[in-house]
């Protein structure tokens, strides 16, 4: 029987720079991490019951939560544990004010709770600033699996680093540089093929423009392993049950250090 697929969520955040253009911010997980280590992912991670709390300073959200295929309360947590892990992951708050950069690690531990750390400080949490962009399962092979929501984010002013505890690198990266890196920049198969929808666009707004045309029904590979190496089928191929998601291939593989499309 396969493992009870876990709520998460990752946030795309997002900048314009003037000379390079289009860049997101990654962090590389830890080589000893239970769940792709030493892959460079978006900050994210698990949903769970501390977000699913109302406080006065979470505002906003209903756009986003009306856009996900879920129940309103636990799209509303996918929301604000997207907020939370990217103030835990790269210290960044998507909202209003500041928090120090001292209660990252205890509120990452859960010794602190995001409502009374907004209050004592005076800051917001702001949901409407998050889009949702795609939702991927991971395959029903693997022994840990997540049911993750990817949100975008623009970046707010300020900078943004690794937690150096579960993340040990970070930084702000072309989607195109990243992609052309193969095996020195391990990405797990959702972020090499949103790194490559990423590359289409030229500038934040571009991204957030293409928002309300997205197809964001699940997105559940089946795993193949073989002597081929891995492959996972998508929606809309002929061994997979799910009709196909318009701009999303029908295949993905892994071959010498890199992934591929059919």
């Amino acid at each position: 029987m396969p493992a009870e697929a876990r709520p998460a969520a990752t946030v795309l955040l997002l900048r314009d720079d003037t000379e390079l253009g289009l860049e997101v911010f990654m962090v590389q997980r830890h080589r000893k991490s239970g769940f792709m280590p030493s892959a460079w992912v978006f900050p994210g991670g698990r949903v769970d019951d501390r977000d699913r709390r109302e406080h006065a300073r979470v505002l906003g959200g209903r756009s986003s939560v009306e856009q996900m295929e879920a129940d309103p309360v636990a799209a509303r947590a996918f929301l604000v544990a997207a907020v939370r892990e990217t103030f835990e992951e790269a210290g960044v708050l998507i909202g209003d004010g500041e928090l120090p950069e001292a209660v990252r690690e205890p509120l990452a531990r859960g010794a602190l709770d995001l409502g009374d750390l907004l209050e004592s400080h005076q800051a917001t949490v702001d949901l409407d600033q998050l889009a949702p962009w795609s939702w991927w399962v991971t395959p029903e092979q693997e022994p840990r699996r997540y049911d993750t929501r990817f949100l975008l984010a623009r970046a707010p002013t300020g900078t943004a680093s690794h937690d150096d505890r579960e993340t040990v690198d970070s930084g702000w990266v072309r989607p195109e540089w990243a992609l052309e890196q193969g095996g020195s920049f391990p990405l797990a198969p959702p972020t090499w093929w949103t790194l490559r929808e990423l590359a289409a666009f030229s500038s934040v707004d571009a991204v957030f423009s293409a928002v309300p045309q997205r197809t964001r029904r699940a997105i559940q590979p089946i795993l193949h392993l073989g002597k081929g190496g891995v492959e996972l089928v998508l929606p809309g191929h002929a061994q997979h049950p799910d009709p196909s998601i318009p701009g999303l291939p029908s295949a993905i593989g892994f071959d010498q250090g890199r992934w591929w499309t059919r």
